[in-house]
């Protein structure tokens, strides 16, 4: 089931949130040239307590492979394994596990200025969930409260982009642009037929920039997502173009690294099965500080997020952790921990349920 497309905010993170936006940060050396990061998660949020606690858990086990194949082509090769859970009274009510899609993404630097992407994603994954998983393949898709893995299987699609970067005074500027085309697929599956979904194509125009301020560094960024009609079966609709807007600064302060940043996503209103899509907003604030203890990098970190859907509020947690990196030989390790608190709420009587989980992952990159 492709649960962005039906439930959720924003296009789900899935493997690439936990993997491959830190790879692209990391030099491949070692393997040929080759990087090989993984990164286990295990989470486990409860909603409520007493006789209407539940609980949602998955552990995900995403890979990718940097492959570099010259000092200006690069491949990834990203896949995972997931298994999620839905409980009741400490009893099993949904569950859903195996391999998600491959993603293998190429990309091309021309002139130093220029980055051509071209990337697909093969349907490795399920894509066809029966009427047993469904609950807990459409409880991971809830991007508010963020699930590593957030959909099984999206069906076969093509990404192509290309963005163009260049200094502008004291800023380095950056602007790209992207299409992804998707196709049919068998989204659910009963006793008689499958349930045919083809998602919507997604135009996507992003604007970045950073510049040092003293000896610390500002970036800050805008993407519009822009959607076409899904097709479920003979129904068409299209659930919103999405429009985010992140800001960052980091800074030294007495010989420890300061982070703050901040992202907000707007949902503009639209349709799904069943009814209207009224319009959303999610805001998040996070804050972080760096320091070195022996050969050790320790990061505490805070957050909180508040959800709006349709201008009342839906939602608000707040988040702590820590992480440490670990260097072990050729492999560094980057175990962390946080802890959510907070609240979900009805949006229609105002009712709120009490939301507390954990999060425990183990990045380890070998390169």
């Amino acid at each position: 089931m492709n649960s962005f497309y039906v439930r959720s905010l924003i296009r789900p993170l899935a493997v690439a949130a936990a993997v491959t936006l830190l790879s692209t940060a990391l030099p491949a050396q070692g393997l040929g040239g080759a990087a090989v990061v993984t990164q286990p998660t295990f989470t486990s949020i409860t909603f409520g307590d007493g006789a209407a606690k539940r609980s949602v858990s998955q552990f995900a086990l995403p890979v990718v492979v940097i492959i570099p194949l010259g000092e200006k082509l690069n491949l990834d090769i990203t896949t995972a394994f997931a298994s999620s859970t839905v409980s009741a009274n400490d009893s099993t009510v949904s569950e859903i596990a195996g391999l998600t899609d491959l993603q293998v993404r190429a990309n091309y630097r021309f002139r130093e200025a220029y980055l051509f992407t071209l990337g697909v994603n093969v349907p490795t994954g399920q894509y066809s969930v029966a009427a047993e998983q469904q609950e807990a393949a459409g409880q991971i898709g809830n991007d508010f409260l963020y699930y590593p893995i957030s959909s099984m299987g999206n069906g076969f699609a093509f990404t192509g982009g290309v963005a163009y970067a260049r200094p502008v005074g004291e800023w380095n500027v950056g602007v790209g642009g992207s299409v992804r085309k998707s196709t049919e697929f068998a989204a659910f599956a009963d006793t008689t037929d499958d349930f045919r979904f083809t998602p919507a194509d997604e135009y996507r125009v992003q604007f970045s920039g950073d510049r040092p301020i003293g000896e610390g560094e500002v970036s800050v960024g805008l993407t519009y997502s822009m959607f076409g009609s899904d097709i479920a079966e003979n129904t068409t609709y299209s659930t919103g173009d999405r429009i985010i807007a992140t800001a960052g600064w980091g800074f030294p302060v007495k010989g420890t690294k300061v982070f703050l940043s901040g992202w907000n996503l707007y949902r503009l209103p639209g349709q799904q099965l069943g009814g209207d899509a009224p319009k959303e907003n999610v805001f998040n604030l996070s804050g972080a500080v760096s320091f070195d203890v022996k050969n050790y990098v320790v990061q505490p970190s805070v957050e909180t997020r508040l959800w709006q859907v349709g201008g009342a509020r839906a939602g608000n947690q707040f988040n702590v952790g820590v992480r440490v990196r670990v260097p072990v030989s050729s492999v560094v390790l980057f175990p962390q921990f946080g802890y959510t608190m907070g609240n979900v709420y009805s949006t229609t009587d105002g009712t709120g349920t009490k939301v507390s989980g954990i999060r425990l992952s183990l990045t380890a990159r070998y390169n």
